[in-house]
């Protein structure tokens, strides 16, 4: 009756890690996809924001843009890192809601893009 047990323990061991490691492997993204996916998204985004922004600057900065796309393929801006708060307002009212179309990017994953001001 021990050596029953054992052997059913031995067994559902086994067969629970055979299980759980082929059930966790994915398709994952490349490094390529994703950048090219990141490439894609980065033009889009330049080109909605367009060439004239209305924003004073004195000197030429930078600014990292974080956003996610929604299930109705729509930008939610999740935040502006930049030294001028002007350019956070403008990007959220040029920005925010706005429909993309850029296949292959995962709803609710927040992507960052940097984009450099010229004075």
């Amino acid at each position: 009756m021990k050596n029953l047990k054992s052997i059913i323990a031995i067994i559902a061991i086994t067969l629970a890690t055979t299980f759980s490691a082929t059930a966790t492997e994915k398709k994952t993204e490349t490094a390529k996809e994703k950048a090219k996916i990141s490439n894609i998204l980065r033009t889009e985004i330049v080109s909605m924001l367009g060439n004239e922004i209305q924003v004073e600057l004195e000197d030429t900065t930078s600014a990292e843009i974080s956003f996610m796309i929604n299930n109705e393929n729509e930008v939610i801006i999740v935040s502006v890192d930049s030294e001028v708060t002007e350019f956070s307002s403008f990007v959220k009212n040029k920005l925010n809601y706005k429909k993309i179309s850029v296949k292959g990017t995962k709803k609710g994953e927040i992507y960052r893009i940097p984009v450099k001001l010229k004075a």
